[in-house]
């Protein structure tokens, strides 16, 4: 094991020292706990995963060289500073995270931030053109003269606008698959649907009772009937899909009735009581 994690060191200094041979005007510092990078700058602020390159590296040796240059290569928009833009509230959103993910953020205490459930919290983003969102920090809303409230419900709002097709898609679904649904189609955001008491709602509905819902990966959220047989399996299941993340987010498990959402205690079905205040607004 210990070669192992020498091995995993010793490679993501590889890829660091490559990357800020590159990105001069950045900072790049090795996150081992992530098994990733993380680059900092003036308009930057990014965590790259690494076990997908590493996995790669791993299954074709002979071109770690050129798979290594071609991943530095392919982060070069993540890493390419964003113009100054005035802060638009029609561009907030709810953005889910883990919770170690949110303190790594440079500017974590200045983020308006909302609990989730389990290791999972929210804090309010700004969708930016290129796929890129940024957490907004209190400063620049209260430069634009918006209090804390101001942009706590113009991210409600955008959050509940943007999952409003996926209400509609639940509402007409013919039958409940035996293994649940599996939604990602916001790779940024998808995660923020467990903030749209509506989704929720629907979700709980079409099930005809409590739902339970995972974020293994960002851009990924898994949700099943908890009365159903494989209920039993989804917890190994969100396990598995979690290792096998490329932007891993959380292993645990929620359970909603459509009014509330709480966390489930590993290892049973039985929740715990999380209740989320802001969905009974």
């Amino acid at each position: 094991m210990d070669g192992r994690r020498g091995d995993r060191a010793a490679f993501a200094e590889r890829v660091r020292l490559q990357l800020s041979a590159r990105y001069h005007g950045a900072r790049v510092e090795v996150d081992h706990d992530r098994f990733g990078l993380r680059v900092t700058g003036a308009g930057i602020d990014v965590a790259l995963p690494l076990a997908p390159l590493h996995h790669a590296c791993e299954r074709h040796p002979n071109r770690v060289p050129a798979l290594i240059a071609e991943y530095v290569t392919s982060v070069e928009h993540q890493l390419t500073p964003q113009p100054a833009v005035r802060l638009s509230t029609s561009r907030l959103l709810w953005c889910v995270r883990n919770d170690r993910s949110i303190a790594s953020h440079g500017r974590a205490g200045d983020l308006l931030r909302a609990p989730v459930g389990a290791d999972m919290a929210a804090f309010v983003a700004e969708e930016l053109p290129g796929s890129i969102m940024r957490g907004v920090p209190r400063d620049e809303w209260s430069a634009a003269g918006l209090s804390d409230q101001d942009v706590h419900d113009a991210a409600s709002a955008n959050t509940d606008r943007r999952f409003a097709p996926l209400v509609e898609r639940i509402v007409r679904i013919d039958r409940i698959p035996a293994d649940g649904w599996r939604v990602a189609s916001e790779p940024l955001f998808q995660g923020s649907l467990l903030l749209a008491p509506a989704v929720l709602a629907a979700f709980a509905e079409r099930a005809g009772g409590e739902v339970m819902l995972a974020v293994p990966d960002r851009g990924v959220v898994l949700a099943l009937p908890a009365a159903l047989p494989s209920a039993e399996r989804f917890g190994r299941r969100v396990l598995r899909e979690w290792r096998e993340a490329l932007n891993p987010c959380s292993r645990e498990v929620l359970i909603t009735d459509g009014r509330s959402l709480r966390a489930v205690a590993r290892g049973s079905k039985a929740s715990v009581p999380a209740v989320l205040p802001w969905l009974a607004e």
